[in-house]
C-alpha cells in the first residue's frame, strides 16, 4: 500500500472483493457481493438511489439484488420516518442469524414436506403385500429416521447461540 492510499478504503475493497467471490461461489452474481459489502460497511441504512450511486449498477439491477439478498436474510429493508415510501437497506452482520433463518425457513420446509410425503407413502405401502413393497417400505423408514434426526438438529441449531454450540463442539473434541 502506498502512503497516499487510504488504509480504510483499501481494507474495505479487500473484503468487498472477497464478498463478490463468495457470491459467485453460491451461484449469485458478483454484484450481489459488492452491494452486500457496501451495506456491510455502512453505518446507517442506505437508500436504493445511494446504492446505485455507490455501485454504478442500474437501479433495476440493484433492486433485484436487494430482493434476492432480502430473501436470503442478508439484508433488511427499512423505512425511515420522514422519507415516505423510500426503501432503505441495511446488512445483517450476524451470519449465525442468517444461517438460522435459512435453516428455519428453507431447510425446515423441506424437512416438513418430505416427512409428510414419507408418512403418506408408508401408509400406502403398509397394506401392500409384496417383496418390492417391503423393500420400498424399509427404504422409506430409513429416510424417515434421517429426517427425524435432521429435524432435531435443525431445531437445536435454530434455538442455540453460536457460542454455546461452539462450546459443545470444543467439549466433544476434548479441547
Amino acid at each position: 500500500m502506498s502512503d497516499t492510499e487510504d488504509p480504510i478504503e483499501s481494507a474495505r475493497e479487500t473484503v468487498i472483493a472477497a464478498m463478490e467471490r463468495s457470491a459467485e461461489t453460491y451461484g449469485m452474481n458478483r454484484s450481489y457481493g459488492q452491494l452486500y459489502g457496501i451495506l456491510f460497511f455502512a453505518d446507517d441504512p442506505v437508500s436504493l438511489d445511494e446504492l446505485v450511486a455507490a455501485s454504478g449498477y442500474a437501479k433495476s439491477t440493484v433492486s433485484s439484488a436487494m430482493q434476492s439478498l432480502e430473501r436470503l436474510h442478508l439484508v433488511h429493508r427499512r423505512s425511515i420516518p420522514g422519507e415516505g415510501k423510500k426503501a432503505f437497506y441495511e446488512a445483517e452482520r450476524d451470519f449465525w442469524t442468517v444461517l438460522q433463518e435459512l435453516l428455519r425457513r428453507e431447510v425446515q420446509y423441506e424437512i416438513d414436506t418430505m416427512t409428510s410425503a414419507l408418512a403418506e407413502a408408508e401408509e400406502t405401502l403398509s397394506d401392500a403385500d409384496s417383496e418390492q413393497a417391503e423393500r420400498d417400505l424399509e427404504k422409506i423408514r430409513q429416510l424417515e429416521r434421517m429426517y427425524e434426526h435432521s429435524d432435531r438438529i435443525v431445531s437445536l441449531l435454530t434455538s442455540t447461540s453460536i457460542d454455546r454450540l461452539a462450546g459443545v463442539v470444543d467439549r466433544l473434541r476434548g479441547e
